[in-house]
């Protein structure tokens, strides 16, 4: 671990073969404190598919009132039949879409060290943003466009 991320190493596997487990990454970068990452590194380990979204979504699938599936875009997390997993499906822009199986643990415990990092509601702070000047831009822009 880093001063500027968090990463977890995972196994998860595919719904139609929870017995053929593979390695993933949960990745946190601080400098994007919003957002969170899943990483398949490809077998040679040359490269990873990542897919980002935002940290929140796996707070609300992890927590204690979630029964059904959280999120509405390529990801959605629910708890899985298996009570110490979390399904996670993917849709990727294309063919059906893939549902994963991760321990629950894992990610819990990951989430947690992010939170320790970052904690709910602390976010603005860690981006790199001046935002008087980006608000000033911003007006500038409006003005030039409304004449």
């Amino acid at each position: 671990m880093s001063a500027t991320q968090v990463r977890t190493a995972l196994m998860v596997c595919f719904a139609d073969r929870p017995n053929q487990a593979f390695k993933a990454r949960a990745l946190y970068e601080l400098a994007d404190p919003y957002a969170m990452q899943l990483q398949f590194p490809s077998p040679s380990g040359m490269s990873a598919t990542s897919w980002t979204f935002a940290r929140s979504l796996l707070a609300q699938a992890l927590g204690p009132l979630s029964a059904g599936p959280t999120g509405e875009g390529d990801v959605a997390i629910s708890p899985a039949e298996a009570e110490n997993y979390l399904s996670i499906v993917l849709h990727p822009h294309g063919p059906a879409p893939c549902r994963l199986y991760a321990r629950r643990e894992e990610l819990a415990a990951f989430l947690a060290e992010t939170y320790r990092r970052v904690p709910a509601g602390r976010e603005d702070a860690w981006l790199d943003l001046d935002w008087d000047r980006a608000l000033t831009a911003l007006t500038r822009k409006m003005r030039r466009d409304a004449s």
